[in-house]
Order: structure tokens, then C-alpha cells, then sequence
């Protein structure tokens, strides 16, 4: 380039989820070394605004989990392990969620944040959560996960048979 030529730069923007919450300015600063005499330039911030209307991003995650027979007691699914159907979990804030025919549960539009979800042992008569051999907090009806903006967090109940018959 010569001494009076004009440099356009040109730059994007990347938006998360998580901008949903922001001011919606994008700030951009230069630094850089002159070629003829070594010298530091800079020059900024150029601040563009954005604007960032509902519907395009949501900072909305997606809670997803399984009620299952856990046979070995590790708290994690197997294959043999089959789900329970109709099971029902309560969230903290007052949502009831039902199983599928095959243990599955999800419930979309959640908020991020920390959420609590409670195995209601009366809507699976016939078990009870299962012991965990590896993590004591396993061995409690409720789960807690925590749901980053715009993800998916994961909340599995391991349950087994009460009586002895049915284990076998």
C-alpha cells in the first residue's frame, strides 16, 4: 500500500444464545506496527450496533432423560436395562413431565439456569430408586442439572424392581 491509500476492513459479528442478554454493541479496535518507521498505531473502538429481535436466537434449552431398571447398579443404561414407562417428574418450578413407551422424557423452552427434577416413586408402583454402588447422590428421587443458554442438560433416573421376584 502506498502513503494516502484507503484500507477498509471488513469483520463479522458471531452470536451465541447468550446475546439475547447483551447490550447489543460490538465493539472493534485496531493495534498494529507502521511499515515505515516502526511506530504503534491504533485507532477505536468503532462500536456498531445490533439489533437482536426475538425469534432469531433464544437463550432456551431443552431438558432430556430416561427412567430406566438399572440391573448392575452403576446408574447408567445398559443394554438389557429397559426404560419405565409413564413415569412422572416434577420440576422445581411446577412442570410435570411423563415417560414414553420407552423411559424417554424432554421438555423444551426451559430457561438456563439451574433446574431440580423429582421421580414421583408413586407414579411406578412395583420400584424404587436404585442403589448406586458409584455415586452416593444417585441413590436419591431427585436430580439437579445445570442448563447452559441454548443447550441441553441430561437428568436419568435409575430404578429397580422392590420386590424380589421381579429383580430376578
Amino acid at each position: 500500500m502506498d502513503q494516502g491509500d484507503i484500507l477498509n476492513i471488513i469483520y463479522a459479528a458471531q452470536l451465541t444464545p447468550d446475546s439475547v442478554k447483551g447490550s447489543g454493541k460490538n465493539l472493534a479496535s485496531v493495534v498494529g506496527i507502521r511499515t515505515d518507521n516502526g511506530e504503534q498505531v491504533k485507532d477505536g473502538p468503532a462500536i456498531y450496533g445490533l439489533k437482536i429481535r426475538p425469534g432469531i436466537l433464544s437463550d432456551y434449552g431443552t431438558l432430556i432423560g430416561r427412567v430406566f431398571v438399572d440391573k448392575n447398579f452403576d446408574g447408567l443404561q445398559q443394554p438389557g436395562e429397559p426404560g419405565v414407562p409413564n413415569a412422572v417428574i416434577f420440576l422445581q418450578d411446577g412442570n410435570r413431565i411423563t415417560t414414553d413407551a420407552d423411559g424417554f422424557f424432554s421438555l423444551a423452552n426451559v430457561l438456563p439456569g439451574y433446574h431440580v427434577g423429582v421421580l414421583d416413586l408413586t407414579s411406578i408402583s412395583g420400584y424404587e430408586i436404585a442403589p448406586n454402588i458409584h455415586f452416593s447422590e444417585g441413590n436419591s428421587s431427585s436430580r439437579m442439572v445445570r442448563l447452559a443458554p441454548g443447550s441441553m442438560a441430561k437428568m436419568n433416573f435409575a430404578v429397580t424392581p422392590t420386590s424380589r421376584e421381579e429383580k430376578q
